[in-house]
């Protein structure tokens, strides 16, 4: 889905990554949005055999590293969020390979992850940008679970809604948009609506990979199944100090250690699963229906089309 041509592009310096032969950096980066189908859409573009994703979903190595360390400290840990090479390595590429990609969703939460349409420019000025969407409502709602059960966000869902803006502005596609048109030309992004992918996805990759000026790819029934279903059940910790042993350093050598059955014992026993469906979200709904509509129409202005599917949320 091409954006529409009144976008200005505006040119950086490019210093391309320079791994040595062999080694290029990326130039495809699905940026989001959180909740919006982007581990579904890595898996199905990493079958194409021209196309070689990440090992590692969301590095994050665009990121600030402050930023990094406050939002995900386990990430910020990893080296390939901020080593060169630990980051070049997570590409086995071949002869073949034409696109390498990544999918790190904070890439499209500005203004909270600060300059990363800038930072990729920097070393990739002619990559391609792929941005996932999902009805605004339900993608803020799922991003605040998201965070909740990792321990991200303390505040009830209505309240989070209201006084933390990262769920509202991470909604607000238009917005995000805005920052990577700076430095991007409108040719170069592409927006997938997740709920058409989940609906048709033959076609909507089909046209993706057209936009990529790939050949066709006929994909067999098992390399369109579905990924990463958000699950009907939450946690809260049991605990005081849960959220900092969890976060730790000495925790995250620790469960390198241990079996998968003790990690497992462990979060049981210091967590409390819970129904999200008991929760009452009808409160956050409006206020959140209310505040995005105007944004929502923005975006489609952007995109040149309305979004039909969203209509029923």
């Amino acid at each position: 889905m091409n954006l529409q041509a009144a976008s200005i592009r505006t040119d950086t310096s490019p210093a391309p990554f320079e791994g040595g032969p062999g080694r290029p950096g990326p130039n495809l980066f699905i940026i989001g949005a959180s909740k919006a189908g982007s581990s579904a859409l890595h898996a199905y573009l990493a079958a194409h055999p021209r196309i070689c994703m990440s090992t590692e979903k969301e590095p994050c190595y665009f990121i600030d590293q402050n930023e990094l360390k406050a939002a995900w400290p386990i990430m910020a840990r990893r080296p390939c969020s901020h080593d060169r090479e630990a980051y070049l390595d997570l590409w086995q590429a071949n002869d073949r390979t034409r696109y390498r990609g990544e999918s790190s969703v904070y890439y499209s939460q500005a203004p909270h992850r600060s300059g990363v349409p800038a930072r990729i420019a920097a070393v990739s000025p002619d990559a391609r940008i792929i941005y996932t969407v999902r009805e605004p409502v339900i993608r803020a709602i799922g991003h605040y679970w998201q965070r909740f059960k990792e321990f991200q966000e303390p505040l009830p869902l209505d309240t989070a809604m209201r006084e933390n803006p990262l769920y509202r502005d991470t909604s607000d596609y238009a917005l995000q948009l805005h920052f990577y048109l700076e430095h991007f030309a409108p040719s170069q992004i592409h927006v997938i609506v997740a709920e058409e992918l989940r609906k048709d996805r033959r076609r909507v990759l089909a046209r993706c990979i057209d936009w990529l000026e790939l050949e066709p790819f006929e994909y067999a029934k098992s390399q369109l199944a579905d990924r990463h279903p958000s699950p009907p059940v939450s946690r809260r910790t049991r605990f005081p100090l849960v959220r900092q042993v969890r976060n730790s350093g000495i925790w995250s050598m620790a469960r390198q250690h241990l079996p998968a059955g003790t990690v497992e014992r462990l979060r049981r026993a210091s967590t409390i699963s819970f129904d999200k469906q008991q929760i009452d979200d009808s409160a956050a709904r409006e206020y959140l229906s209310q505040h995005l509509a105007p944004r929502r129409a923005t975006f489609e202005d952007l995109i040149g089309r309305r979004i039909t599917a969203w209509d029923a949320a």
